[in-house]
């Protein structure tokens, strides 16, 4: 900043007036030179803000532009999307439509092919089955004319025989007019001899018939098994039906009126069969022992009466052999269901799939025999092996086998029909075929399996055989409990046990139901040495094998005196009526 010399300087005035003076210009020159300099700086600051602002406002522009611009194309590309979506949607909606549309002509094409295959299939089926019934007719043919020849020269040898069998039996054949009315055969009972060749041929092509018969009810399960995967609602109740059958069977007890569920719920089910599954259908020719003429039925309702002919079979194996009481109410349904008129197609019953099953099971009740030390023998004799192949079952459950197929058969053959509009279709004369066949067998042909199914058909049922044939049954219950045992190889248990039997033929049975106590008592006794010599054990009973035992029967009454019971309390056996298990 410059200083302006002040005027004064050269007075001669005082010197403060001078330095005041030039104070004075001095601020006034500093001022002016302050305001200039601010508002020069204020107008390069607002240049330099409105430069900057300018600047702002252009990039602020620039920004929204660009911002537009990307909004514009990012909405582009979104409608383009858009556009490519709905028109992949329609392609693949279009695909599908096209896919479903061919997919149905296949599976309309697939289902012809198949219904066309099963019309083969079943045409095929039945013209296979009406050849294999052509061949068996003619078979049966055959095998008739056979039976017949052999039957008119058995006929013949009996005519020849029939007086001296029956002076050397002194039996006496007019009780046997007391008998069932559906029991023809017994008024003249088959005597008690050696049978002649005749006789066996033809018991042995009556085995082989009804062994075809079991073996043709094979073939039928197998049948429906492939009818089952063809028809789906067949499939969804066959197992079902069989299987309300046996749990039925299996549920029935002794008692009155206590199986009314389990056979109401049998009878629902075959007829359910009959009623919704009327196809397909077999020939029942094919199924019976006799011929018949060719008569068609539900093949669902015969295979479900097998199904029943099975687990009735199997009930007698499993129960009745522990106590053989529990045999008669099973048989008791069995025969009645085989009897009804709405389970016969026409006047015939079904009973011939029943008596097949037990021609498999228990063969001797036919006169069939063989050597138990031989495989064939025991096949011959009912002997099961648990699986094919593998060893025989135990002796022990052999026995228990035959004890409950002998007490089955009998509650199934002995029924009386006479109070009952029904017609018995195994009538008792059937039952006193068994028991001929049974001591007809040869001498040193009888085996244990013959005494022990002797015994099962008698324990129970003695007091019916009976009253169905009267003198001549007593006469055939002294042979086959008094003269058959002997028959029996030395040391048999089952000989002494059916020996004991004896007793059955008296009035008062008391006295033989405790017998049969303590015969049991010295079996169980005899059992339990065996099993403890087998597994290495000390037999024990010393005294027993030192001192055998001798048990005396006496008088069935008592001598003298007052006769005292208490039968409601001890039973009449003494021990609470244990000798019934």
């Amino acid at each position: 900043m410059a200083i302006t010399e002040s005027p004064w300087k050269a007075a001669r005035d005082s010197p403060s007036r001078q330095l005041l003076w030039e104070l004075s210009r001095l601020a006034i020159t500093t001022q002016e030179d302050i305001y200039e300099r601010l508002d020069r700086e204020s107008q390069e600051r607002e240049a330099a803000h409105r430069s900057a602002l300018a600047q702002a406002i252009a990039k602020h522009e620039k920004v929204r532009k660009d911002a537009e611009a990307e909004r514009d194309r990012l909405e582009k590309q979104m409608q383009q999307d858009k556009e490519r979506r709905d028109a992949e949607a329609r392609q693949e909606e279009e695909r599908q439509r096209q896919a479903t549309i061919e997919r149905e002509k296949v599976e309309k094409r697939r289902a012809v092919e198949q219904a066309e295959a099963a019309a083969r299939a079943e045409r095929a089926a039945t013209e296979e089955r009406n050849a294999e019934i052509t061949r068996k007719k003619n078979e049966k043919e055959l095998q008739d004319a056979e039976v017949a020849k052999a039957k008119k020269a058995q006929q013949e040898a009996e005519a020849k025989k029939k007086a001296d069998d029956e002076r050397r039996l002194k039996v006496d054949t007019s009780a046997a007019h007391k008998s069932h009315s559906d029991t023809p055969a017994v008024r003249q009972p088959v005597a008690v001899t050696s049978r002649n060749q005749s006789q066996l041929q033809q018991r042995e092509a009556e085995h082989r018939r009804y062994l075809k018969i079991h073996k043709d009810l094979k073939e039928l399960r197998n049948f429906m098994v492939q009818q089952a995967k063809q028809q789906p609602k067949l499939k969804s109740r066959m197992g079902d039906m069989r299987r309300d059958i046996k749990k039925s069977v299996g549920q029935i007890i002794e008692g009155k009126g206590q199986n009314v569920k389990p056979q109401k719920k049998i009878m629902d089910t075959l007829r359910e069969a009959t009623a919704s599954f009327p196809q397909p259908t077999v020939n029942l020719a094919t199924f019976t022992a006799r011929p018949i003429q060719d008569t068609q039925a539900p093949a669902l309702f015969v295979y479900l009466f097998n199904q029943f002919a099975k687990a009735i079979v199997s009930q007698f194996i499993s129960e009745a052999a522990v106590q053989s009481k529990v045999a008669d109410p099973v048989g008791t349904i069995a025969i009645s269901m085989f009897a009804r008129d709405e389970f016969k197609v026409g006047d015939l019953s079904l009973i011939d799939i029943l008596i097949a099953k037990f021609h498999v099971v228990c063969p001797p009740l036919f006169g069939i025999y063989g050597a138990e030390e031989t495989d064939e023998g025991r096949t011959r004799l009912g002997w099961w092996r648990e699986e094919p192949g593998r060893p025989w079952i135990r002796e022990q459950s052999h026995q228990d086998r035959m004890t409950g197929l002998g007490a089955g058969y009998a509650a199934l053959s002995l029924r009386n029909f006479e109070n009952s509009r029904m017609t018995n279709p195994y009538p008792p004369y059937h039952f006193w075929r068994a028991l001929t066949a049974i001591l007809n067998v040869p001498n040193g042909q009888v085996t244990e399996t013959h005494l022990i199914l002797l015994r099962a058909l008698l324990m129970n049922s003695e007091q019916r055989f009976m009253e169905f044939f009267g003198d001549a049954a007593k006469k055939l219950l002294q042979i086959a409990l008094l003269e058959y045992p002997k028959r029996a190889k030395k040391g048999s248990v089952a000989a002494a046990v059916l020996s004991t039997l004896g007793d059955v033929i008296k009035k008062d049975k008391k006295l033989y139901f405790c017998l049969r106590n303590v015969v049991s008592m010295f079996h169980v006794i005899e059992k339990e040495m065996q099993w403890r010599k087998a597994n290495g054990r000390p037999e024990g009973f010393e005294t027993l094998k030192r001192l055998k035992p001798i048990v005396a029967v006496g008088a069935d009454e008592p001598l003298g005196g007052e006769r005292l019971k208490a039968a409601y309390y001890h039973g009449v056996d003494g021990l609470g009526g244990v000798h019934t298990s």
